[in-house]
């Protein structure tokens, strides 16, 4: 059922809840109910091997690219106020934030789809899905990296909507915060200078707050630029993140380019330890031997091996495509789902609740969301040509989409599914976008009829 102009202008102030009635309460029920059935029979807090990185997290840590502050900040405080269960309190901000991100969600479906079934229906999905839920009892930086990709969308709607200071600023430290939370999430910023720039031009109205907006984000850009200088300084790569030389060094490897180096007496040293180890990628054992070979430093290796790198993909640069489009291709069945071995489980219970949630929440995969883009940039051209006006919702959730996969996928060597985590509430947005064009579409067929 649409809602009133007047719900709708009361949607975008924030902190407003307007009357809910039986359907949204009924949802906010049952997503309430499947989450504290989760949680309650899933251990808490849930540590992976990445885990130490953020516990054990020193400024050292930081200026040498190894992780974003944000969230080891956060287990700091979380230590001075919990002490010793300070692991169990971290878990419990990502699961109250989490909370909020459903309620935030159906507000954004709710101001664009002006359809409050939609928005039920979204926020039901999206609450409830079972990769969402585990992340929240992880200590890793996904459960906070899905909720804020959420907050942001919300105040980029409402910006589009109103133009007002407010919901941009609000927008643009999402952005911010996103990136130091996650490196990864640095795509945010590129993307949302470019959302700025289109704004400008695209209308007269508002290009005052267009500028300051811009002007926060540039600043931003600028603080990252000195970092990526203190991260060079300490590991000889510029940029928020080290690891790009080390990911690089995997395709390299994979595609056999490095043969192509000039140095056969270094190729071969190479070729000795890859296949000693059975063309298996692992840390201790086959990446820190070859890159010990290229300096004893951190800072030495990663300068050379980046040279050798760029040197191995320019000699044949259709190897190292095809690659990527290969790994585009093969992740294309990966599913955003649980399996219940992979769970540590409290409770045999837990079985029962995971077989629940598969019959109601269905896995995503990696090619519903290409789907999903793809079906939007058809949309968005059409709408376009057709209306002569910016489709904004089309071609925003179009281009983060395409941007999150496409570094990803690109920038990491594994971990696909962990690490695009954060495109989920793109693409549950995208869904109610479709349902709500489809729903218009058949109401209009029987209008017309």
């Amino acid at each position: 059922m649409p809602i009133s102009e007047k719900r709708r202008k009361n949607l975008l102030k924030p902190g407003v809840l307007r009357k809910w009635k039986t359907p949204e309460w009924i949802t906010a029920g049952c997503v309430l109910f499947i989450r504290l059935l989760f949680y309650l029979c899933v251990n808490i807090p849930q540590l992976e091997e990445d885990t130490h990185t953020y516990v054990d997290f020193s400024w050292r840590d930081f200026l040498a690219g190894e992780r974003m502050p944000l969230y080891p900040v956060l287990l700091q405080i979380n230590r001075f106020f919990f002490h010793d269960g300070y692991l169990v309190g971290i878990v419990g901000c990502q699961i109250v934030v989490s909370m909020f991100a459903v309620f935030y969600l159906y507000r954004t479906v709710c101001i664009t789809t002006k359809n409050r079934g939609i928005a039920c229906a979204v926020a039901f999905f999206y609450g409830g899905n079972p990769w969402i839920l585990h992340f929240d009892t992880q200590i890793l930086t996904e459960s906070f990296a899905i909720s804020l990709s959420v907050f942001l969308l919300y105040h980029t709607v409402c910006y589009i909507h109103s133009r007002s200071l407010c919901s941009g600023s609000a927008m643009v430290f999402c952005v911010i915060l996103s990136v130091l939370l996650k490196s990864a999430m640095f795509v945010y910023v590129p993307v949302y200078l470019i959302f700025m720039v289109m704004q400008f031009f695209d209308s007269r109205k508002g290009r005052k707050t267009v500028l300051k907006l811009s002007a926060i984000l540039l600043g931003a850009v600028f603080l990252l630029l000195i970092y990526a200088g203190q991260v060079w300084q300490h590991s000889g790569t510029f940029f928020i993140d080290k690891r790009g030389p080390r990911n690089m060094l995997i395709a390299c490897l994979e595609t056999g380019l490095y043969q192509n180096y000039p140095d056969q007496e270094l190729v071969e040293r190479i070729d000795k330890i890859y296949l000693k180890n059975q063309k298996s990628i692992r840390w201790e054992t086959t990446l820190k031997p070859i890159l010990l070979m290229f300096g004893d430093s951190e800072k030495e290796y990663n300068i050379k091996i980046h040279k050798f790198n760029l040197y191995c993909i320019r000699s044949d640069y259709r190897v190292y495509l095809k690659y990527l489009l290969q790994r585009f291709i093969r992740v294309t069945n990966r599913e955003y789902g649980l399996e219940p071995p992979d769970v540590d489980v409290r409770s045999p219970m837990f079985s029962v609740i995971y077989q629940m949630q598969e019959i109601l929440f269905p896995s995503m995969r990696i090619g519903h969301i290409y789907l999903i883009d793809g079906t939007f940039f058809l949309l968005m051209i059409r709408k376009w040509r057709k209306s002569g006006s910016c489709p904004w919702y089309y071609l925003g959730t179009w281009g983060v989409i395409l941007v999150i996969l496409v570094s990803v996928f690109i920038g990491v060597s594994d971990s696909y599914l962990r690490c695009t985590s954060y495109v989920l509430p793109f693409a549950f947005f995208g869904l109610a976008l479709l349902l709500s064009d489809l729903c218009n579409g058949i109401q209009k067929y029987k209008t017309e009829s």
